[in-house]
């Protein structure tokens, strides 16, 4: 008899869909994948590994093309990452509770948080059961990643700008490098070049970056919804410098990257309702991906604007265009990244 090399589907239950999206994309960072439609939720974990959540009203109906199956109540679930004060400080940006956490007699550490449906998901490092060492297992049950990584980006919402044909893609990719771009122009300027007023949009280099990323974060709040928290926007009066500024954009950048993989797996015509202006909207998830990445646009011509009035020699007159087709040109031009597709 063959032996079984290890757990290939993990399974919880939930009957918000979404609200479990929410978390385990939105803030595990898990890849959602295709494939259940209206019954549950598919996401990676390994190579070797998914976690599925269902929805029990939908499998435990008789009759149906897999055995049915469900389950009312509380589950649970663990995972193996290598870092938990990384997650400490990921569960507190999202604003959610940390209900336990124990030392185990074998050195190992457990920290647990609900997800939406109540289910306790448990993150561990280190030994918690007599077991051999991870090193120890055949390679062919091993995957070559770790398990979890707070802020992980889902692989499948990151473009190859050599072969993307796909206009989201084309726009979130160009969105993060054109503006990547300005910020390592701005690393050339003085203070006081950074923080220097002009008549044009929030008035300079430092106060338009700072509102194109805040921009970023409040609409990838919104994508995300409930339990994922809205934070503050970023206030331009705080004096930051272009360091700072470019560390909260690379991490903006990864969150919308997130946000958009739970957009596209809720639908992206799933409706997104709010307020502004005591005025009441609903606006489609694709409307607010192509908003956020057409308003970065837009602003990233105010800043160009800024840099030719500077009049800087050497830089005011060699400035890109920081075209969606220059981006793409450019990135052919580079040597592929290991491991990427060709």
């Amino acid at each position: 008899m063959t032996a079984i090399s290890q757990v290939y589907e993990t399974v919880l239950y939930a009957t918000d869909l979404a609200a479990a999206t929410a978390f385990y994309a939105g803030i595990l960072g898990l890849t959602p994948l295709p494939g259940m439609g209206n019954r549950g939720l598919v996401f990676r974990v390994t190579d070797h590994a998914v976690l599925l959540v269902f929805d029990p009203a939908r499998t435990a109906p008789p009759d149906q093309a897999v055995p049915s199956h469900g389950a009312n109540g509380e589950g649970h679930i663990a995972f193996s990452v290598s870092d938990l004060e990384a997650w400490r400080t990921c569960f507190a940006r999202h604003g959610l509770p940390i209900e336990r956490e124990i030392d185990w007699p074998l050195g190992g550490r457990s920290l647990y948080v609900r997800d939406p449906a109540r289910n306790s998901v448990e993150l561990v490092v280190g030994r918690v059961w007599n077991l051999p060492e991870l090193a120890a297992e055949p390679t062919a049950a091993r995957s070559s990643e770790p398990l979890l990584a707070p802020t992980a980006v889902p692989p499948a919402v990151q473009p190859n700008p050599r072969t993307s044909a796909d206009p989201l893609d084309l726009l979130l990719g160009h969105n993060a490098w054109g503006t990547q771009e300005l910020l390592q122009i701005c690393r050339r300027l003085t203070a006081e070049q950074w923080h220097h007023p002009f008549a044009i949009g929030p008035g300079s280099l430092h106060n338009t970056l700072t509102h194109m990323v805040g921009a970023m974060r409040y609409w990838t709040d919104r994508l995300l919804g409930p339990p994922h928290p809205v934070r503050p926007f970023l206030d331009h009066t705080t004096q930051r410098s272009v360091d700072e500024v470019t560390r909260l954009h690379e991490d903006a950048v990864a969150d919308l990257a997130t946000a958009v993989a739970v957009a596209r797996t809720r639908g992206l015509d799933t409706e997104v309702p709010l307020t502004l202006g005591g005025v009441d909207y609903r606006f489609t998830c694709g409307a607010i991906v192509v908003h956020v990445t057409t308003h970065g646009m837009h602003h990233r011509a105010q800043c160009l604007n800024m840099l030719r009035h500077l009049n800087l020699p050497t830089l005011s007159d060699r400035l890109p265009e920081i075209d969606v087709l220059e981006w793409q040109h450019i990135s052919r031009q580079s040597p592929p990244a290991a491991g990427s597709t060709p």
